[in-house]
């Protein structure tokens, strides 16, 4: 059971690391276009077209410890007011959420080894020994994003000095995403998911192409590119100061992630979630909390809810 948990949550990381710093040329260069720039908050009010109590929404990071959110009263007294908190998923059945991701995680045609070749897959091996105690070959027939998150979960915890036992523990009150689904039901609140956790897991661990995930796996081992702790770092230094536009610059404005993976990956998630939203927060007051990386630019949440004519403003408090 506790191996389920474990990779469970480590399931939840993907969203803010392994798609850090990539985007199409295109949609980048919207992202930040000066009518996109947003103040620098990740907790923001929605009134407005109609609606009797406000709604609110929190741009969550999966690798951000979640201390501090966890003591503060303002953002726990927003929960409170709300009817529902709503996530990406609903994380009350954590033994299906693991099986469903298990069952996308294992590749039926090539392995590991294939994808990398020898070389590679014993550099792969060798890190893994060395800095894991574990051998490659028990995620040979695993696909190489499995391996991404758990490397990026050590090296983070590592270079932020966050309690690596209790990032990779399954308790899903360490990160921010299962903390506000966790509190929120002390409160018997309703929890919500905006999508099922198979469709998630095909959208997250079949993303991007395994050749793809295979050079992204590299890139973690040797340190490099979008993969590399310094990467990790800024990234979670931006979200600490709640700077949504330098986030998705850095977040968004790479060239060297495919159209259709971008899609895959917000885009369209976005898209889907949108006539959720609109039809919760017209029933009730609500409580979202999703990646930050899908707040942001023309195919963000907050500029669609402007868009049809909702006031979204932010709110300041730490985090």
């Amino acid at each position: 059971m506790k191996k389920y948990l474990i990779l469970a949550s480590l399931f939840l990381f993907i969203i803010d690391v392994a798609i850090a710093q990539k985007k199409a040329k295109n949609s980048a260069k919207s992202s930040t276009s000066p009518n996109l720039e947003l103040e620098n908050s990740v907790f923001w009010e929605i009134s407005g077209k109609g609606i009797k109590e406000p709604s609110y929404l929190f741009g969550t990071h999966h690798l951000y410890p979640p201390d501090s959110v966890k003591t503060n009263e303002f953002i726990k007294d927003k929960i409170k007011q709300s009817k529902a908190v709503v996530g990406e998923i609903a994380l009350d059945n954590m033994m299906a959420t693991s099986m469903a991701m298990m069952k996308v995680a294992i590749m039926q045609d090539t392995t590991l080894k294939d994808l990398l070749g020898e070389k590679k897959f014993n550099q792969v091996d060798e890190y893994l020994q060395t800095n894991m105690g574990m051998s490659a070959a028990i995620f040979n027939k695993m696909r190489p994003m499995m391996l991404i998150q758990m490397i990026s979960v050590k090296k983070i915890s590592k270079e932020l000095g966050l309690d690596e036992k209790k990032m990779m523990s399954g308790d899903l009150s360490n990160g921010l995403d299962g903390y506000f689904q966790i509190y929120g039901k002390s409160l018997q609140k309703d929890i919500v998911g905006l999508e099922s956790i198979e469709l998630q897991a095909n959208v997250l661990l079949k993303g991007s192409s395994l050749p793809r995930q295979a050079e992204m796996l590299m890139e973690i081992i040797e340190d490099k590119g979008s993969q590399s702790t310094e990467s990790m770092k800024k990234l979670n230094k931006y979200y600490a100061e709640q700077n949504l536009n330098e986030l998705a610059k850095f977040g968004l404005d790479e060239n060297n992630m495919k159209p259709e993976e971008y899609n895959a990956l917000l885009k369209n998630r976005n898209d889907v979630w949108m006539p959720q939203i609109y039809k919760l927060i017209q029933e009730k007051p609500i409580f979202i909390a999703v990646g930050a990386l899908h707040l942001v630019g023309k195919d963000g949440l907050i500029y669609q809810l402007r868009k049809q004519g909702y006031t979204v403003k932010p709110l300041k408090t730490r985090i």
